[in-house]
């Protein structure tokens, strides 16, 4: 036993000094982003459910609002009320900022044996501490690098109270799949083994603990299963009453309020209820299994509903949707509404792995396929430099962006000035993917998805997917 805990703490400190060397690099882009016009955008916490937006529903799906509201309104206290008591213990009214990185993700290695090892144990025991008591993880934060200290923000991009927590980015589902593998490979499914998370008298299901505090650990294996089940009840706590999902929650207000599925926020967050209903985190208690399973059949109605309709035809989707309308939404200064290539593609190609997709699904596809093929640009290359140039006979690429009214690419530099022109940008040329080859690979998956699921002459009706 000795031996083994000399094996961890060595595997923890060569994780850490692997990772501190490249996070000393890395500085976070807010510092100067901070600076630049748009910005109000990003800092807007003017709600997108406000009352006089929920006075407009019915009785039942304004009692349904109310209740999330107020549950998010419960856990961001929670959150806040942990850190304050932090920064009082140390005399400090404001936080630090976490160590920055740009990306952390499940990588590829991240398989069965690496979960049963060390290196997987001293991250895992690093994801602890950086779980917010709400129960979930903010993004941008090299977790690789050591545990939460104490007054530490969640958060890596400032020192403000931003994105605690969140999906953007792939954050809280990649800290969640890492955490699921641990514990899998620690307790296997022996439900018994896993501490309850929620011990308090109350029944309410929705109802989590608080996560473990900050600082070094020396974690039980069913601890790691814990933290996933609290985790867990974060996503359930987190989706829409609609089924879809916020990019930040507890809901931060502004477009961060906003059904997002760019970066894949939708798509993640259900590809994990997805995999917990079934089975895949065999020590997941059965009632929590079939919660996963009504959440994930709940998600895809909303993704199906939020398909935009043009002159009653189905297309894509947009990155943001408004969260009661579920019309396209804008975001960011240069995210303006629109539909979006990327993330249509990614969402067809989620609903394609579906095992027994129904008409719905399967109408939503062709549809999604049929406005990709229809809007595809040839004759132009965008690579890595981010520049768009001629070149005939080259393509297909897509735009990020299509204006609905138009259909043509649209653009927008920090001042939010709509473009159809790529040259004319000057602050926003580089840094953002204007067009991408995604929806490519998606249309080949897509011509042999087609041939085991034909085209319904019913799903023509767009009723049908809505």
């Amino acid at each position: 036993m000795r031996g083994r805990r000399r094996a961890g703490a060595l595997a923890a400190l060569l994780l850490a000094l692997a990772a501190g060397a490249a996070a000393a690099q890395q500085k976070s882009p807010m510092d100067s982003i901070s600076k630049l016009p748009g910005t109000a955008a990003e800092r807007n916490t003017t709600s997108m459910l406000a009352p006089g937006r929920l006075a407009a529903l019915s009785h039942a799906q304004r009692a349904a609002w109310r209740r999330y509201l107020a549950r998010s309104r419960e856990l961001h206290a929670r959150d806040s009320a942990a850190m304050d008591a932090e920064l009082r213990a140390l005399g400090r009214t404001r936080m630090v900022q976490a160590p920055y990185t740009h990306y952390f993700v499940v990588e590829s290695y991240m398989r069965d044996d690496w979960f049963r090892g060390d290196s997987a144990r001293a991250l895992a025991e690093n994801l602890l501490s950086w779980q917010t008591p709400a129960g979930g993880w903010s993004k941008h934060v090299d977790m690789r690098l050591r545990a939460r200290g104490p007054g530490e923000s969640w958060y890596g991009e400032s020192d403000e109270w931003h994105y605690i927590g969140t999906f953007d980015n792939d954050a809280t589902t990649t800290q969640l799949r890492i955490l699921g593998g641990v514990a899998v490979a620690a307790v296997g499914r022996r439900v018994d083994a896993v501490p309850n998370p929620n011990p308090s008298p109350n029944p309410n299901p929705a109802v989590a603990v608080s996560g473990p505090g900050p600082g070094p650990r020396n974690p039980g294996a069913g601890e790691f299963a814990g933290a996933f089940l609290r985790g867990l009840r974060y996503v359930f706590d987190a989706q829409y009453p609609n089924g879809c999902f916020p990019q930040v929650y507890p809901l931060q207000g502004g477009y961060h309020d906003a059904v997002t599925f760019n970066d894949n926020v939708a798509v993640n967050a259900l590809s994990l209820l997805r995999d917990v209903a079934d089975g895949e985190y065999g020590f997941v208690p059965a009632a929590m299994r079939r919660q996963a399973a009504a959440a994930f059949g709940r998600g895809i109605d909303c993704v199906l509903r939020s398909q935009v309709v043009v002159q009653g035809v189905p297309t894509v989707w947009g990155q943001q949707h408004d969260p009661l309308t579920l019309r396209p939404a804008p975001a960011r200064s240069y995210e303006l509404a629109g539909l979006a290539g990327r993330e249509s593609a990614w969402l067809l190609e989620f609903l394609m792995a579906l095992p027994a997709p129904s008409p719905r699904v399967v109408a939503a596809v062709h549809a999604g396929a049929a406005w990709l093929r229809a809007h595809e640009i040839r004759d132009s290359v965008y690579g890595a430099d981010q520049v768009l140039k001629t070149s005939p006979g080259a393509g297909p690429i897509w735009a990020r962006n299509t204006e609905i009214a138009t259909m043509r690419p649209i653009f927008a530099n920090r001042d939010g000035v709509l473009l159809y022109d790529w040259n004319r940008l000057t602050d926003r040329r580089s840094g953002y993917g204007w067009f991408g080859t995604e929806p490519a690979r998606t249309l080949r998956a897509y011509d042999d998805w087609a041939r085991e699921h034909p085209l319904p002459a019913l799903s023509r009706d767009p009723r049908m997917i809505r």
